[in-house]
């Protein structure tokens, strides 16, 4: 019973098989991509602009906020260009949390500025 049953996907890692299939039909192929990688380059340029402009002002904190929103649209940036981390069995997964941390990134860097 257990030999027949040890070759079968069930639970946890079925799951993360069946949306690793899923996901990357509907959007890690082809056109959408493309835009996730587009605007994740565009938004590491801006990113890398606001550093520059902050580490001349010399604005400590801002500065730190920048790198640390660049650090994460590089992390995004990679998971979605680089074809060895796409091979992992939790790149949606992966995707999906390093989006997260960006946009909490972001959120930090526009209320970090609004700070006095």
């Amino acid at each position: 019973m257990l030999a027949r049953l040890a070759y079968q996907k069930a639970g946890v890692n079925h799951h993360v098989a069946f949306r690793k299939r899923q996901y990357n039909q509907l959007l890690f192929s082809g056109t959408p991509l493309l835009l996730l990688q587009i605007a994740a380059a565009v938004l590491a340029v801006i990113l890398l602009v606001l550093l520059v402009r902050a580490i001349r002002r010399r604005g400590g904190f801002r500065a730190v906020l920048a790198l640390e929103s660049l650090a994460a649209a590089g992390m995004v940036l990679a998971y979605l260009t680089v074809p060895a981390l796409k091979a992992v069995r939790i790149y949606p997964y992966a995707v999906l949390i390093a989006s997260l941390i960006l946009l909490l990134a972001l959120l930090a860097q526009f209320l970090g500025s609004r700070v006095r």
